[in-house]
């Protein structure tokens, strides 16, 4: 071994100055060395530039997953840190505790390997005993990789796969006597509700306890329940006899509490399960302690197919979860965690789906705490492979999973496939040999049987369940192929109204999928359209990612799946946006179906979900994303341009003023109204007040264009070419709004028209691509083709002209992303050569622009020319053409 240790190589692990007598744990996150890619560990001088020093959690892609450049790292990478070890160790035995790291990892000590570890998304530990040079420091070295491996889940996701150790690393030390460490990273003891009742509780507790002595052990179980008051309820004690060097499973006795206190989303309350290992008679000293928590519930469904709590039906109102964070990726620590569930309970939310995999430790114990029931669920994956490896790592997986989570009583649900069928039913398969995909359809589900099997051996009280997806070609896919009859319960993931249909669609499709399996349980397990904060519309549609469509997509949602009783509940897709390198939507590398934005601050849709489920008055004007706005005069004169504002709320009336006059009290229907708002060039301030006294208000600065435009001063106007939407520029704050075609004494474009993809499922304006060189991809991603030019009808003075263009034209993309499927991504500009001149108001600015040889395929381009305009000439941009079709994606005049 010649991997040298030097002075700046890295911090020892700090070890706790008391020598404990029982078991203790501590992070050890600080001061690793990282280097990407593989090394020869044996060779490398660790002291040398190509290590850098990183704290735990750490993941390699978190700036490579949201740049311009295509992909992120997806390969190898290494970990190292000294561990200094006290003599007076010897006699204990010492873990390595992994959270999670994605997705193959091998764990060296000292440069020798002690084990290794599959699967990104649960944990793992290791006992270092046997190889540990005590009183002196150890080396510790990691390689993790996040290699697509085709026989580990997932294989193919709409999420990053962001590699590295990005949670927790613990020590745990330990009497040789201690609850057992190597089962699966699990507690090792487990609790189990043998009978529940409003009256009464019978409780028992199971696991193993190991002897690392070379003796056989006499040894007293201790257990007692304690409730909030920290008052024992209930307790047991029994004795064993523990051989040398193995593990003896143990089993408590029942114990009994009368009138429990039942664990629910209103009322969340905990008990303590303390169990305590001692040696020998009843004075003999503590060796071991687990503390676990004990929550008090039954759950079923009901002859309706209603989910029951501790006897009462209760609607799972929820959203799935991805990890990530922007800035972070996956690599956050556990306040963050616990921050994104308190913001989902403060929602007025009962229920999450932890998609598409485990989550943290800490996702679970604030879930506990909290009230939220939890759909958990392993790694999902569009596919199978047809191998014994990916078999024996899935049910591996599902074992881990259900092990590291069993203990908490939010969880209710184990999940184990999501659109596993995706691809097979994907419009690539479409001339499949249906031979072929019978094949494939039965290999599919004798896997989900067999991970029906396991989990219903180790949880026996939890229900299964899995996501599928709609099909359109193949109709109802899973349910013809017999996949949709493994589980307990069923999650639909539907997109009615966004990548398929309209909103209204959902209830038929639900209502005959539960008449025709009427004692199948459903959930929707996701829904819900994009939305980006920037984009704003008055006339909303699919895919345009205003939040105005996003707000009026939930709001129909929820209104049907309030409506149907047999609907056990939803989640929503999702809770916050999240990272998916290869989306080119909105914002690029971003899943923006989120309630909240990557950075968690809220769109308009989380109080919508406050409004129709929050115990709290809930009174908001749905425009923090939207205070600087832009319009039309309504008529000549009138000074104002009259805008919808919606209202949020779940109180009975509201009434609405504009600069102090009010603008009329209305009747609430449903969770929002709406008000015409005749909004005043510069300031305007809005207050709400409700029946109930409460008030919101919000300040909106308004730039109000007269029309004629030439009758009042000259103002700035910037249009996004080719939208329906308005586009605000956040760095600047600059707003380009709504597309027009031109009419005389205003703006707009002659000739041409906006691009519109249809042919697909859903037609979209505009192009799905990331437009390198900007952040402002909606307004380069929509353009008018063809156009011939541009007016605006400005009075006299000294203009900057500014236009954007990107070229819309480039190749197929290699792999397509498969959640993009329903919108067809071909449908866009044919290839050729585009060549064309720039006029202004007659005068040549720009000869021969060829934007695919200036700054290449979908890459931002600008440019600006200053004009003096006399008289009533207004401004013309004439785009004369050459070969193929002008474009046009932006342009904005500006006064000097």
């Amino acid at each position: 071994m010649k991997t040298k240790f030097t002075r700046h190589l890295f911090l020892l692990a700090a070890i706790p100055a008391l020598l404990f007598a029982e078991r203790t744990k501590f992070t050890i996150n600080s001061g690793w060395l990282f280097q990407r890619g593989d090394v020869d560990i044996a060779q490398t001088d660790l002291g040398s530039d190509a290590w850098t020093r990183v704290d735990l959690p750490h993941t390699w892609n978190r700036d490579d997953a949201s740049d311009e450049e295509a992909g992120f790292y997806q390969g190898p990478g290494w970990y190292a840190k000294a561990v200094s070890v006290p003599e007076a160790w010897q006699d204990k035995q010492v873990y390595l505790d992994f959270e999670g790291a994605n997705q193959e990892t091998e764990v060296h000590l000292n440069g020798e390997k002690i084990g290794e570890h599959v699967g990104g998304y649960t944990a793992f530990r290791f006992n270092l005993s046997p190889h540990l040079q005590y009183g002196r420091p150890n080396l510790l070295t990691v390689r993790v990789t996040n290699e697509i491996n085709e026989d580990i889940p997932p294989l193919r996701m709409d999420f990053t796969f962001y590699g590295g150790i990005y949670r927790d690393v613990s020590l745990i030390v330990t009497e040789p006597i201690h609850f057992d460490l190597d089962n699966h990273a699990s507690d090792g003891v487990f609790t189990r509700i043998d009978s529940l009742s409003h009256e009464q509780a019978d409780i028992a507790l199971f696991g193993k306890i190991f002897n690392a002595a070379l003796q056989r052990e006499e040894v007293r179980v201790e257990t007692r329940i304690v409730n909030q008051d920290n008052r024992v309820v209930a307790s047991e004690s029994r004795k064993l006899s523990l051989r040398a060097g193995q593990a003896t499973a143990f089993e408590s006795g029942q114990m009994v509490i009368n009138d429990p206190s039942l664990w629910s989303p209103d009322d969340p309350y905990l008990y303590r399960v303390i169990t305590q290992i001692h040696r020998g008679g009843d004075d003999g000293p503590l060796l071991d302690e687990m503390v676990l928590p004990l929550g008090l519930r039954w759950f079923e469904f009901d002859e309706q197919n209603r989910f029951v709590l501790n006897g009462e039906p209760l609607k799972l109102v929820g959203a799935n979860r991805h990890q990530d964070r922007q800035r972070l990726g996956s690599a956050l620590a556990d306040d963050y965690h616990r921050s994104d569930y308190q913001h989902i309970k403060d929602l007025g939310m009962n229920f999450i789906r932890t998609a598409h995999y485990p989550q943290d430790r800490a996702v679970y114990e604030a879930c506990d705490r909290l009230g939220l029931l939890v759909w958990t669920e392993m790694p999902g994956t569009v596919r199978i492979t047809q191998s014994e490896a990916f078999t024996a790592n899935s049910l591996n997986m599902q074992r881990e999973h259900i092990r590291q989570t069993r203990n908490h009583p939010s969880v209710v649900f184990y999940g184990y496939m999501n659109e596993v069928m995706i691809q097979l039913f994907g419009s690539r398969n479409r001339n499949m040999p249906e031979t072929e995909r019978q094949q494939i359809a039965d290999a599919t589900v004798e896997l989900a049987e067999k991970l029906e099997a396991l989990t219903k051996e180790e949880a026996p009280d939890r229900h299964t369940v899995m996501a599928v997806h709609y099909t359109s070609w193949i109709e109802d896919g899973y349910n013809r192929y017999g996949l949709a009859e493994v589980p307990d319960v069923l999650g639909w993931n539907l997109y009615f109204g966004w990548y398929y249909g309209d909103m209204e669609d959902l209830t038929p499709y639900l209502a005959d999928q539960h008449a025709r399996f009427p004692d199948r349980p459903l959930i929707m397990s996701e829904y819900g359209p994009g939305a980006d904060v920037r984009n704003h519309s008055l006339t909303p549609k699919p895919w345009d990612f205003t939040e105005d469509y996003q707000l009026i997509m939930h709001e129909s949602y929820l209104d049907q799946m309030m409506g149907m009783p047999w609907l056990a509940g939803f989640a929503a897709w999702n809770f916050a946006d999240f990272g998916s390198e290869r989306r080119g939507d909105a914002l690029p590398h971003v899943n923006q179906k989120g309630l909240v934005n990557f950075d968690r601050s809220e769109k308009a849709v989380a109080h919508l979900y406050r409004a129709y489920f929050s115990d709290n008055p809930v009174l908001h004007i749905a425009l923090r994303n939207y205070t600087e706005q832009a319009g039309i005069e309504d008529r000549e004169g009138s000074g104002a341009s009259t805008q919808p504002v919606t209202i949020l709320t779940n109180a009975d009336t509201v009434e609405l003023f504009l600069n102090d006059l009010s603008l009329g009290e209305k009747s609430v229907t449903g969770h929002r109204v709406v008000f015409s708002v005749p909004f005043a060039d510069a300031h305007n301030l809005l207050v709400a007040r409700d029946n109930r006294g409460l008030k919101d208000e919000i300040s909106v600065d308004f730039v109000l264009h007269p029309q004629p435009l030439a009758t009042g001063p000259a103002k700035s106007i910037a249009v996004n070419v080719g939208a329906h939407w308005t586009y605000q520029d956040p760095a600047t704050g600059k707003l380009w709004l709504t597309d027009r075609e031109y009419t005389p004494g205003l703006w707009g474009y002659e000739g041409g028209a906006p691009l519109i993809r249809i042919g697909g499922r859903q037609d979209k304006t505009g192009l799905s691509n990331d437009i390198m060189g900007t952040g402002n991809d909606p307004l380069f991603q929509t353009f008018v083709e063809g156009i011939e030019s541009y007016r605006f009808d400005v009075g006299p003075a000294l203009y900057e002209v500014e236009v954007c263009f990107i070229e819309p034209n480039r190749g197929t993309r290699d792999e397509p992303l498969i959640y993009n499927f329903e919108v067809d991504a071909s449908n866009g500009p044919e290839a050729g050569e585009r060549v064309f001149s720039i006029d202004i108001n007659g005068e040549r600015v720009l000869h021969h622009l060829n934007l695919a040889q200036e700054v290449g395929p979908l890459r931002a381009a600008i440019y600006r020319f200053r004009i003096h305009v006399e008289g009533d000439e207004g401004i013309r941009v004439t785009f004369v053409p050459e070969e193929g079709e002008p474009v046009l994606s932006g342009i904005s005049v500006t006064p000097l």
